[in-house]
């Protein structure tokens, strides 16, 4: 009697002779495949772009896809080298010549480092530096003039400007 009870809680619970209980253990394994597939079709189409909060990127028809370089993001307020914050808007603006001192400074820096891991990579140095600019579709052209010159200046010619693609 208690062996028949023992069985039909097996049978109640899918566990008995010819039960067939779920296998969490492939379940995982889908869904495990499943994430690395998701992941590695959104990373494949490209650079992905995050600009800085309260950065609203102008709309364009642009068909090339963006490449991996130096970020330099201009909001309403503030002048950023990647995350780091170099200088104030509004002292850039007021400053009477083209050159934004702290921007050149930082860019040097950046140079320096770029310099350094393509030494340490066992390559020679790259003329050819490339940088993205992510501005505000808001800012003053003279601000973003006042950018691209001192950008140039630092030794990096190839300047892209960072749109969101329209639809």
């Amino acid at each position: 009697m208690i062996r028949g009870r023992r069985r039909g809680r097996r049978r109640l619970a899918g566990l008995g002779r010819g039960g067939s209980g779920v296998s969490l253990t492939s379940l995982m394994d889908i869904l495990t495949c499943l994430l690395f597939f998701v992941l590695k079709s959104f990373v494949a189409g490209g650079e992905v772009t995050v600009p800085p909060p309260g950065l609203d990127l102008p709309a364009s028809t642009a068909e090339r896809p963006m490449t991996t370089s130096l970020v330099v993001a201009i909001d309403n307020t503030s002048i950023l080298v990647g995350s780091e914050r170099i200088a104030a808007v509004a002292d850039a603006e007021a400053s009477p010549g083209l050159l934004i001192e702290p921007l050149a400074a930082r860019l040097r820096d950046a140079q320096a480092q770029m310099d350094e891991i393509a030494r340490l990579k066992g390559k020679a140095p790259d003329g050819a530096r490339v940088v993205t600019i992510q501005g505000d579709e808001n800012i003053d052209f003279r601000l973003l003039q006042k950018v691209m010159y001192t950008l140039n200046q630092a030794g990096f010619q190839d300047i892209a400007l960072a749109v969101i693609k329209k639809a």
